[in-house]
């Protein structure tokens, strides 16, 4: 044998009997663990009655983390393990559970380990995926800044190196232009598409906005009326903010309010979605479309998001979108369907006749309906009372307060499941929200904000009859 093999053999037997030792000294997986291992079950996803539904898969076991560790070649040569001083910790249980909550508590009988680290708390706490807010009248007939409000705070939250992108119809209020501008200044990207029509109205931000953020980022558009698009109006109200300082992201922010003064003193709406790409994304997208001043007058398409949430664009060149998710409900003894809606005319006679059926197939169908700068149209009216629709006219008093918003409620089977939707956005029941303007229309299902809109309806159709 030659010296070196004399040499190197001894220290290798130590070596892995050493390597034996170590393995010796660790806890064997027993029939105990095995079984518990066993026991344990995936939770599965509950079924989504929407097709647009995103389905998270739930995590599994990995059956090769239960594979045994072969022991090492018995060298022939015993050596006592040697007391490291040093702690050897309890091997891992080999129960995963799935990091989706389940609704299910699963007991893996091993409590947990104590790190002495506390868990961090950011302060910021978890904000709704939907949230929504009003303009209302009081008793007063007081102005409401509520949505106005709503949106100054979200501007100040916007993140340095973040986005807010805003079309908007009608633009006066220079104490939003200024947050705007500060957002800017300390490394927002701000950008603004506007109708055409506003470099004329009085008290329009427009210039203050060009020499605040600079003239490129301030889009006003005339393609070719007033329109970004289409050949009618550029009617959005749409707010986006890629992240906020309360740690939401991908904002999206659909209002029926312009940023003028006469809007605090009309019923408006805006709801707040948060953390939907998809639909950030989509409405991201037709932002782009509409700086971008170039005619379509078939724009018309679809966004679906990702909770329960689908947008729709207009204009739209034939068909009628509103008449297509009146036909998907069905009724029952229970079913409802209310309105509140700036203005609804003639022009849009066909969603009177689909709640008029909706009614006599036995929903309970009630709307207001704005009867001041825009009349509501006789042959809606009469078709909706002759169905026995209830409908409530809101006059433009002399105090100012008018309706304003824009949406639709249904609490019914809709597509063969019964659900609670919200349709609402910068959309009108008129001729032009249809087929030449530029407008958005926001489908949302959730429970929780179908009853918030639906307390607001009551408050709408109340105040109606305010003096």
């Amino acid at each position: 044998m030659s010296p070196l093999r004399r040499f190197v053999g001894p220290l290798l037997s130590v070596a892995l009997a050493s390597c034996a030792g170590e393995i010796a000294g660790e806890p064997l997986m027993d029939a105990t663990r095995d079984a518990r291992v066993r026991d344990v079950v995936a939770a599965d996803n509950a079924a989504q009655p929407d097709a647009t539904m995103r389905e998270d898969s739930a995590a599994s076991v990995d059956a090769s983390e239960l594979d045994a560790i072969d022991p090492p070649m018995d060298s022939g040569v015993v050596v006592p393990v040697m007391d490291s001083g040093v702690v050897v910790p309890v091997m891992d249980t080999g129960v995963v559970v799935p990091p989706m909550d389940s609704g299910v508590i699963v007991d893996t009988g091993v409590p947990p380990r104590d790190t002495g680290v506390p868990p961090v708390d950011t302060g910021i706490p978890m904000q709704p995926r939907f949230s929504a807010v009003f303009s209302t009248r009081v008793a007063s007939s007081a102005q409401s800044t509520a949505i106005e409000d709503t949106i100054v705070t979200l501007i100040r939250q916007a993140m340095p190196g973040s986005r807010i992108r805003i079309a908007i119809y009608n633009f006066s209020r220079n104490n939003v232009s200024a947050e705007l501008v500060a957002a800017f200044r300390r490394g927002v990207d701000v950008r603004i598409v506007l109708d055409g029509g506003t470099p004329s109205d009085p008290g329009t931000e427009v210039p203050a906005l060009r020499a605040g953020l600079g003239a490129d980022r301030v889009t006003v558009c005339d393609a070719p009326g007033t329109s970004c698009i289409g050949s009618g109006i550029m009617h959005h109200k749409t707010f986006l903010f890629s992240q906020l300082s309360d740690g939401s992201r991908n904002v999206v922010v659909q209002a029926s309010h312009n940023l003028t003064t006469s809007q605090l003193t009309m019923h408006n709406n805006a709801v707040i979605v948060r953390g939907d790409d998809a639909l950030f994304a989509g409405y991201e997208s037709v932002w782009d479309d509409l700086r971008r001043d170039v005619e379509n007058p078939n724009y018309y398409r679809i966004i679906d998001g990702m909770f329960d949430t689908r947008a729709y664009f207009f204009p739209r060149a034939s068909g009628d979108t509103v008449v297509s998710i009146l036909d998907n409900a069905t009724c029952d003894a229970t079913s409802r369907i209310r309105v509140a809606m700036a203005f609804f005319t003639d022009a849009r006679i066909a969603i009177a006749q689909a709640l008029a059926r909706r009614a006599r197939e036995g929903c309970s169908v009630s709307v207001v309906i704005g009867n001041g700068e825009i009349p509501a149209g006789s042959s809606v009216l009469s078709t909706l009372r002759a169905a026995g629709v209830v409908v409530t006219l809101y006059p433009t008093r002399t105090n100012g307060w008018g309706l304003h918003s824009k949406y639709l409620l249904i609490d019914a089977p809709y597509t063969g499941m019964r659900r609670q939707l919200v349709f609402t956005g910068s959309h009108n029941w008129t001729g032009p929200a249809l087929d030449t303007n530029d407008e958005s229309l926001l489908k949302l299902e959730d429970a929780t904000l179908f009853n918030t809109y639906l307390n607001d309806w009551n408050h709408v159709r109340n105040a109606a009859a305010m003096p």
